[in-house]
């Protein structure tokens, strides 16, 4: 068995240099291989991805080749239950994913993020004659998928790299339709804010006028009972006079002072630019 298994794993990465192997942390039990890089790597510009494969041979040799890339880090794991459990904890840049499987399927792995909304770029791996499979797994939202008897290490790093780069842009628009969306709503309250001011603007003037020319019409009413009334007929109608007219004249300071607002207020609106943001 063992001889089987490095057979596979050399004949897949033949054209890699040189590497040291250990054994890494075990998911459901089953011990997978790490490949140590001859020459040391800070693992901060490396993607991290997540082999999920139930064939030990072709789980190990995906793992073994790709860390001697020397561009990626590496988990594996042989079940989509337990897929589902690393996924729970950690993060990865990219995803490949066997679909038949015991227990959980791909398309299940697939289903589960899906709930949880867990956006990560997936590489489904399918056997010969799978093109169904294949199918339903892009409607899930799979970036891509290999055949397994077309998979090999450079076809494999392609394959990672195209999906994360298309995963990147893909996110940066969306990103973008996002901010675009803000900012028209923005500018929509804003807009909304100018038409509102208008409005007042507008009424504040009609009132004005109508509050002015009732003033003048009180003092006219006023003068002509004052000239045909007695005196007892004076004292009783002067005061509510003087109280109408200081009814008007707060109204129309109320209206005033509603006005001038409304005219800082847009006077500040007007010195806010929307501006979206520059690509860098």
């Amino acid at each position: 068995m063992f001889r089987l298994v490095f057979f596979i794993i050399f004949s897949f990465v033949h054209s890699s240099p040189p590497s040291q192997v250990y054994v890494s942390r075990v998911h459901a039990g089953v011990f997978c291989m790490n490949l140590s890089p001859g020459s040391p790597m800070s693992n901060q510009h490396l993607l991290r991805v997540l082999i999920v494969d139930d064939e030990n041979t072709i789980r190990l040799g995906l793992e073994m080749a790709l860390k001697m890339t020397n561009n990626f880090v590496v988990e594996s794991c042989d079940s989509g239950d337990s897929a589902v459990e690393v996924l729970k904890k950690d993060n990865f840049d990219v995803i490949v994913l066997d679909n038949r499987m015991p227990g959980m399927s791909g398309i299940d792995v697939l289903e589960w993020m899906h709930e949880q909304k867990m956006d990560i770029p997936v590489i489904m791996i399918t056997g010969a004659g799978s093109e169904e499979i294949a199918v339903e797994a892009l409607k899930h939202g799979v970036y891509d998928y290999v055949r397994k008897d077309q998979l090999n290490k450079e076809r494999l790093t392609m394959a990672i790299k195209s999906v994360h780069e298309r995963f990147l842009y893909r996110r940066a628009i969306g990103e973008k339709k996002a901010e675009e969306r803000v900012l028209s709503e923005k500018q929509k309250e804003l807009d909304a804010l100018q038409v509102f001011h208008t409005t007042v603007h507008s009424v504040g003037q009609m009132v004005e006028r109508g509050l002015s020319q009732l003033s003048e019409k009180l003092k006219k009413h006023q003068e002509s009972l004052l000239k045909s009334s007695n005196a007892e007929m004076r004292e009783q109608w002067l005061p509510a006079f003087k109280e109408l007219e200081q009814d008007v004249q707060m109204v129309s300071s109320g209206v005033s002072s509603m006005r001038n607002l409304s005219s800082v207020v847009i006077h500040k609106l007007d010195e806010i630019h929307i501006v979206p943001k520059q690509d860098t």
